[in-house]
């Protein structure tokens, strides 16, 4: 694979703001979604089929305005879809909510952003990447970050879950899935279509897994749609289409790298609605974090620098 030419450094600056967009809406909603799991209102099962449905109807209704008909996709490209959608989506998503029922938000977090590693090293075995001491410094600090995040928090070590645990790994292992086949897409597809065709495989899942006859339709007022309708727009559709944006100017890595700014999202809006308190070590792994973004962001510069 080729590395990145100087005049190409200018062109990787939209792939960071929309991978970093991404990041915090996505920061935001953990939180909502872990308010709402907490408080019992919901099963995870039950706010991730009206998240995914929601968000398929909305990008179907979307492509048939825009288009007057939904775009057709290849059939030898379907299996990728499925996989996109029924185990991208669904993993990454479901194992999340899941992790949020164990643990906390940042803990979740943390092995959900152990997917950069995976994926860097899937790059290094199929020859699509190249490794990096930028990647390698960046990975690190980001990792540190979050640990730091996650340690710093008043229950500790001692509040961890085995299952949560367990969850949060298969979450970012959906998550290298959806970025990794996501990448393969776009080459051949808008990102308007990759959503669609994702959201609608990954509803259907959820429609088998939570049967619609079975949820409480007669207990929902309008604040419980109030959520479901975030959930399905400003905490998925806007947040996915902006990380496969930034899929066209960015390797899986990087962009999934620049998203490690979620946890500290979410830590600030935790803060701030939640009352929960930011310790010293979690405002240093914070910062941790945030340089490792910075590290990302400028090491392709400086490579190109040298080369002058």
């Amino acid at each position: 694979m080729k590395t990145n030419r100087p005049d190409q450094v200018a062109h990787l600056l939209p792939g960071y703001l929309l991978a970093a967009g991404a990041a915090i809406l996505w920061g935001v909603s953990g939180v909502v979604a872990r308010y709402l799991i907490g408080s019992g209102q919901h099963a995870p099962a039950e706010l991730l089929f009206f998240r995914t449905s929601l968000a398929a109807l909305i990008l179907v209704g979307w492509m048939a305005f825009r288009t007057r008909k939904i775009p057709s996709i290849r059939w030898r490209d379907l299996p990728l879809f499925l996989l996109l959608g029924g185990v991208g989506l669904v993993a990454n998503q479901g194992f999340y909510y899941l992790a949020l029922a164990r643990v906390g938000v940042g803990y979740a977090l943390l092995f959900q952003y152990l997917a950069p590693i995976m994926m860097m090293g899937y790059g290094l075995l199929a020859r699509t990447e190249i490794l990096t001491g930028g990647k390698m410094l960046a990975a690190g600090m980001a990792l540190i970050g979050c640990s730091m995040m996650v340690v710093g928090n008043s229950g500790g070590l001692s509040s961890i879950s085995t299952s949560g645990t367990l969850f949060a790994l298969g979450s970012g292992i959906g998550f290298s899935f959806y970025a990794i086949i996501g990448k393969h897409l776009q080459r051949r597809y808008p990102t308007e279509t990759l959503m669609t065709y994702a959201f609608v495989i990954a509803a259907s899942m959820w429609a088998l897994i939570n049967p619609v006859w079975a949820l409480p339709w007669g207990s929902y007022g309008r604040s419980t749609w109030l959520f479901f309708i975030y959930l399905a727009t400003i905490a998925t559709v806007i947040p996915f289409g902006l990380f496969l944006m930034s899929l066209r100017y960015l390797e899986p890595s990087r962009s999934s790298l620049t998203s490690t700014i979620e946890p500290v999202v979410a830590a600030l809006v935790a803060w701030f609605w939640l009352g929960e308190n930011l310790s010293g070590l979690q405002m240093i792994g914070g910062v941790a974090v945030l340089g490792g973004v910075m590290v990302l962001q400028i090491e392709p510069i400086l490579r190109s620098m040298v080369r002058k």
